[in-house]
């Protein structure tokens, strides 16, 4: 059953231009779904299947801005569930995690599958894993590295669409408040020191040597 899910996540996901939301993306998902949950709890059928299911609407809002990728995906679910023989009275509940797992809604689910959901994805884009989706979504974009004369933006406004240091210090730094579970947070937090000391290392480099006539 799994497997069939697993199977059409792929043909949905097949040709995704952005390297950061691929199949490896729901792999990792559906890990730390499974590991949240061995803790946590929540119904790991439930979770499993939400996690495969959650990105596939994902290739259409990259061809049109205008896509909700998740509610697309949760639209497109039911069907792909029903024909996998996944449990019928279960559909809802994955409809519903996958309805409301995107980051920018700013919703906090009612179940704990769904916070688990979102948890799990938040933190597949945070730490080392994280940075590296920036970097490799920054270079697609034609979006430079940092700001060439203030890369901590600390006398103007961050921009995490134009420079990826930005998106980095605004969105992945912030991600351990936005957990809903203390596993997940604990990780977050783990992945927030690696992710420090890589900003720290990063901006030492780009400093050495740097003064005045330097420039």
């Amino acid at each position: 059953m799994m497997e069939q899910i697993l199977s059409s996540a792929r043909t949905q996901l097949e040709g995704t231009p952005n390297a950061g939301h691929d199949i490896t993306h729901t792999l990792r998902v559906r890990d730390l779904c499974l590991h949240i949950s061995s803790i946590e709890g929540g119904d790991p059928e439930i979770l499993e299947a939400s996690a495969l299911l959650h990105d596939i609407g994902r290739p259409a809002e990259l061809k049109d801005p205008g896509t909700d990728h998740a509610a697309l995906s949760a639209q497109l679910s039911p069907c792909i569930l029903d024909r996998a023989g996944f449990p019928a009275k279960k559909i809802p509940a994955v409809v519903y995690a996958i309805a409301n797992h995107r980051y920018s809604s700013g919703i906090t689910p009612d179940s704990l599958e769904a916070r688990i959901l979102q948890d799990a994805d938040r933190l597949d884009i945070s730490g080392a894993v994280g940075a590296a989706m920036t970097f490799a979504y920054s270079g697609a974009h034609n979006r430079r590295l940092y700001h060439p004369d203030d890369p901590l933006s600390s006398q103007r406004e961050p921009d995490g669409k134009e420079y990826a240091l930005d998106h980095i210090l605004t969105k992945l730094m912030l991600l351990p408040g936005s957990m809903h579970t203390g596993t997940a947070r604990g990780m977050a937090e783990e992945r927030n020191r690696f992710l420090q000391s890589f900003v720290d290392q990063f901006i030492h480099e780009i400093n050495t040597g740097r003064g005045p006539g330097n420039e």
